[in-house]
């Protein structure tokens, strides 16, 4: 409850300066000074921009809670919102815009530091600072340090923003960093299961699969150009595993397939021998006997590919930008 009160006096200090000033004004006036009528409270000179900044305010509010200020820096975000009701409680008539533009630093420096705690809790999650130590140790500093700022009273909320801006940035360098490193592996080897599929002719044998899969790591393509390394990743790491599995499931139809070709030829040399061998002891004629297949009769349908090539989807060994 120390921390609270002590945020929430700053807050306050900022907000009524100008109350405080007016009132030291007022105690050293001389006595004879009472008699004057009280003059009505002055009103806002700018109404629009009371009423601008009151809205801008609510929005970096909302934001920090989406955010998670709220869990990450419960009394701090309980002292603003203090501060904010109180303001808003004043209906005095004046120009509050100043003050209001505090509030709202206030709120978004919370909103960033939030962010960047959230980052940090998954970049050590999966183990992405030896992706970009400098990064990383950078994020640490200015995370630390915001910690520290938020406690001292007196610390403007632009300041504030500033090292909570700044943690975010090294964080999010780590993690646009790995992911852009995990997405140029993952379509490296989208790359080579695609062209496992073209060797076993998946391009004819399931077309509409083969260039679904294909169309994948193009989407990859996309984000990653985008700045979307992540997204790119999952793209690129579908379409691997999609390949593969593709790949691996026509070679093995196809070598059922030629297994059943190679049984089938051999029962019909067994049955040509038989018949050569039976047509020498008892003559049949030329009239066709049943059970007996013809020796030119096609068993099983053999694969034909008129220039397979034709049918290949053809994908960069690289998407531009890639390292």
């Amino acid at each position: 409850m120390k921390k609270v009160s002590l945020l929430f006096c700053a807050a306050l200090v900022l907000l009524f300066a100008s109350c405080k000033s007016t009132q030291q004004v007022a105690d050293e006036e001389p006595a004879q000074t009472q008699t004057v009528q009280e003059e009505e409270p002055k009103k806002d000179e700018n109404p629009d921009g009371t009423q601008n900044a009151l809205e801008a305010a609510e929005a970096s509010r909302k934001a920090a809670i989406d955010a998670g200020a709220k869990e990450y820096y419960g009394d701090a975000f309980a002292a603003v919102d203090a501060a904010f009701n109180a303001l808003k409680a004043l209906n005095d008539g004046k120009d509050h815009s100043a003050e209001l533009a505090e509030i709202k630093a206030r709120y978004d420096a919370l909103a960033n530091a939030a962010k960047a705690k959230k980052l940090k809790e998954r970049i050590d999650s999966e183990g992405l600072a030896a992706n970009a130590q400098a990064d990383y140790d950078a994020g640490e500093k200015a995370l630390s340090e915001f910690d520290a700022m938020i406690l001292v009273p007196v610390t403007p909320g632009a300041a504030l923003n500033k090292k909570a801006t700044e943690a975010y940035n090294a964080y999010y360098a780590v993690y646009f960093k790995s992911y852009k490193k995990f997405a140029n592996e993952a379509r490296k080897d989208a790359v080579a299961q695609k062209k496992a599929a073209d060797a076993v002719k998946a391009q004819i044998a399931r077309k509409a699969e083969y260039k679904e899969y294909a169309d994948l790591i193009l989407k990859g393509d996309q984000k990653y150009s985008t700045s979307n390394p992540e997204g790119a990743y999952n793209n690129y790491k579908e379409a691997a595993q999609k390949f593969e599995a593709l790949a691996k499931d026509v070679a093995a139809k196809r070598a059922e397939a030629q297994k059943a070709i190679d049984e089938a030829k051999a029962k019909v040399k067994a049955s040509g021998e038989y018949a050569e061998k039976a047509d020498i002891e008892k003559p049949l004629g030329d009239e066709p006997v049943a059970g007996i297949e013809a020796e030119d009769t096609v068993l099983l349908e053999v694969d034909t590919f008129e220039n397979p090539d034709k049918e290949i989807i053809v994908i960069d060994e690289s998407v531009q930008g890639a390292n």
